[in-house]
């Protein structure tokens, strides 16, 4: 199997197997065997060579690419056969049960699956607890004990907990739901109202909103007022989402199993413990080139489809799930999730612009062919193996419709495993820029997208047209850049919001159950266009959206204006810092830079991975703050987060960095450390994560002291027109595991040089 340089990041750190010592002896052939093999252990004794070959052939080209749980655990004799990435789980409203489910949540993130639930059987608060006769503290405290807890739950050895709290339009405690993530917190959740049919016609036609619990009126608001609450929150931190409920009833297969929630990401739909395992075609590899032309490999696409439906619904019966129910309820309805990734790219290669009928029409044909097949591959399946065990009561028993699988489609997210398939799109989103600088301790580097850049080469576009392309991060309007080029390579951000819900729209009809995509909006978009939006998906039938303004989440590199920077006393402000050309008196501490350019650096420390950033005023060339992350393998992220900002206060006051350097290599000996040497472990040099960061910040300042120049910055981060709309400039998340930006995109953030993905 070959892997870009980020694949073979992922693969290590996250999929490969390890000895005892945690060294990786596995390569990406191998594994690709070891799920084959796997696999195939649920086939007839005869059968089972043919069908390992044809499992391997699949992903080993990387037509078809299992989700992370499957890569992370099948086949290893040191973990269980835990295949799934979604789950749903009930909570009822007795003490007993809230934790009983915090228990069991806490085993299926160990597996690597993500819970939804659905809080609405839960009484509000303030409510009287009868048998204590006290007060129920309510849903939104409930969440943030279960919030609070993920943070010591990892997925499967790879990331934190990620969870989704859905609370319904009814309930008496939906607006201060709706308020929940406005200050900050919950940040293992993603946060969705379930809105019903009744619901948005009183929207519409203005109607008064009961809110109801156990059968009481206790609140009537105006529907509009709670539409307008959403709207707000939305705009202002990207959650809640919004679920639509009577689509998830409509195309519930087994309509006696009430849908109770989704998985954090929204796009499958469960009953209590009920599971779903993912993996998704990858697009960019069905194409079939011919001369200067290229077109779908059907005949591939077909092939593909029905070895991985077959692949995905064998694992159900190898399946080593973390709690009896989960097992149960899983093999009584054996959903499968396929979907896709590198959509985009496949557009791309086929002259399509993704914001137009056309290539909106190509998408819609495609996921055509791939439910078809699926569906056709689950009625085999279904006359060889037999049906689900639920099958009686399901709606295929109806019309005597043999199916092996409840449903098939899913297009879930697809962070770690894009850059695995080598992809440049993520799910069925655009690609998210064609071209930007990065600024690093070499210099700055122009990076371009590898469909562009093959694009150019075919076409002979001159060497100057691609510096003025990444220089302006766009081939948007770039003299030398063919017209049908620049029609076909637009970004995320220079994609209208109207034409990222038109595809998912197209593609919805087709999807058995839900899309994980993000509706991408610039940070000036008003509250009224957000209820515009999400009236549009409930008309579109979306089973549920999810939607980012730029802006709304602060990260690292944080672009705009400073307030405190914008002028000096005495004097005209400078234009790159706002702050390099005024002294501070003792005690004072220097305003932040609107414009920083960093460095990071990877840390190996007794207890994990810590990454370092370096922030440099562009203008001065001076060190001005530093942020340090904990890798997802460990490290105690309180005491990095503190550690960074202390340093940053001290750099910001006029502290010497040698003399910071000093007291931070200067401190005890750490016997995680010690303990790390003496396994034979290659760590960072130092004898504790202080001192870790005192030798590599010493090192960093010393080799990079620059004077960047006010241009420099302004080609960091590109100032992309984006839809009807130019002009904005974004602020993204910080990744945990190497310090970049995270793109926003599939209802995740995404990192897009070492696979981590939030959600």
């Amino acid at each position: 199997m070959r892997l870009s340089e980020a694949g073979e990041v992922v693969f290590r750190e996250r999929y490969a197997r390890r000895d005892q010592q945690g060294a990786v002896i596995e390569t990406p052939t191998e594994a690709v065997e070891r799920l084959a093999r796997t696999a195939a252990m649920a086939e007839k004794d005869g059968d089972r060579e043919r069908w390992a070959e044809e499992f391997a052939s699949v992903i080993d080209a990387r037509f078809f690419i299992p989700s992370t749980p499957i890569w992370a655990n099948l086949g290893k004799d040191d973990r269980p056969w835990q295949p799934a990435a979604c789950f749903v789980l009930a909570v009822e409203d007795s003490l007993e049960s809230m934790y009983q489910t915090l228990k069991e949540t806490a085993l299926i993130c160990k597996s690597g699956g993500g819970v939804g639930y659905n809080f609405s059987s839960i009484r509000p608060r303030g409510d009287l607890v009868h048998t204590t006769k006290g007060q129920a503290s309510g849903v939104t405290e409930l969440i943030r004990l279960y919030n609070a807890s993920a943070g010591m739950i990892k997925q499967g050895g790879v990331r934190r907990g990620a969870f989704m709290g859905i609370l319904n339009c009814d309930h008496p405690e939906i607006i201060e739901f709706i308020r929940a993530k406005l200050d900050g917190g919950f940040e293992n959740f993603n946060l969705s109202v379930g809105v019903t049919d009744r619901f948005m016609d009183a929207v519409v036609n203005d109607l008064p909103w009961e809110l109801t619990f156990g059968g009481e009126i206790r609140n009537t608001l105006p529907a509009r007022e709670v539409w307008r609450e959403l709207a707000e929150a939305a705009w202002a931190c990207g959650d809640p989402g919004v679920v639509f409920l009577d689509r998830l009833k409509e195309s519930n297969p087994v309509p006696s199993n009430p849908i109770e929630a989704t998985n954090p990401c929204g796009e499958q739909p469960l009953s209590a413990g009920e599971s779903c395992l993912l993996g998704s075609i990858n697009l960019a590899e069905i194409v079939r080139e011919q001369g200067e032309e290229a077109e779908v490999d059907w005949e591939r696409l077909t092939r593909t489809t029905r070895t991985a439906v077959r692949f995905l619904d064998n694992l159900i019966e190898l399946a080593q799930y973390p709690l009896p129910l989960i097992d149960q309820r899983t093999r009584a309805t054996r959903k499968v999730g396929l979907g896709v990734l590198g959509l985009h790219d496949l557009l791309i290669r086929c002259r399509r612009a993704y914001d137009s009928e056309e290539g909106r029409d190509l998408a819609r044909q495609v996921m055509i062919r791939i439910r078809q097949e699926a569906h056709q591959t689950s009625r085999e399946l279904g006359e060889e193996k037999g049906c689900f065990p639920d099958w009686e009561r399901s709606v295929y028993s109806q019309g005597g419709e043999p199916r092996r699988n409840a449903s098939c489609i899913t297009i879930a997210p697809t962070g770690s495993i894009t850059l695995l398939a080598g992809a440049e799109g993520y799910g069925i989103e655009p690609i998210f820029a064609i071209a930007y600088r990065k600024i690093t301790q070499a210099g700055t580097l122009n990076n371009f997208s590898p469909l562009f850049q093959e694009a150019c080469r075919r076409v002979g576009v001159e060497d100057r047209v691609m510096e003025e392309v990444a220089r302006r991060g766009s081939a948007q309007g770039v003299d030398g850049v063919p017209p049908f080029l620049q029609r076909v390579f637009r970004g995320a951000r220079e994609i209208a919001p109207a034409d990222h819900l038109a595809m998912q729209i197209a593609l919805q009809a087709e999807v058995d159950n839900a899309i994980s995509k993000t509706i991408n909006l610039p940070s000036a978009t008003t509250m009224e266009t957000i209820e515009e939006i999400y009236l549009q998906a409930y008309l579109g039938r979306l089973k549920g959206i999810t939607i980012f303004r730029e802006e709304s989440r602060p990260g690292v590199i944080e672009m705009g204006r400073d307030p405190a920077g914008d002028k000096a006393p005495g004097r005209e402000a400078s234009s790159g810092s706002g702050s390099a050309s005024r002294s501070y008196q003792r005690g004072e501490i220097r305003p932040r830079p609107k414009q920083t350019v960093g460095i990071t650096q990877r840390l190996d420390t007794g207890c994990g991975k810590l990454y370092l950033t370096v922030n440099y005023d562009p203008v001065s060339g001076e060190a001005i703050e530093t942020f340090v992350t904990t890798g997802s393998d460990g490290g105690c992220r309180a005491f990095t987060e503190s550690t960074s900002r202390l340093v940053s206060m001290a750099i910001r006051a006029g502290v010497a960095i040698p003399e910071i350097v000093e007291q931070l290599i200067s401190t005890r000996s750490c016997p995680s450390w010690q303990l790390s040497r003496g396994r034979g472990k290659r760590l960072s040099q130092g004898n504790c994560c202080p001192s870790a960061i005192g030798h590599a910040l010493g090192e960093i300042v010393e080799r990079n002291s620059i004077r960047l120049g006010e241009s420099a910055l302004e080609n960091h981060v590109p100032d992309h027109p984006v839809g009807r709309e130019a002009g904005r400039t974004p602020q993204y998340q910080p990744c945990p595991e190497c310090g970049q930006d995270m793109a926003p995109a599939e209802g995740c953030h995404n990192c897009l040089h070492c696979g981590y993905s939030k959600c």
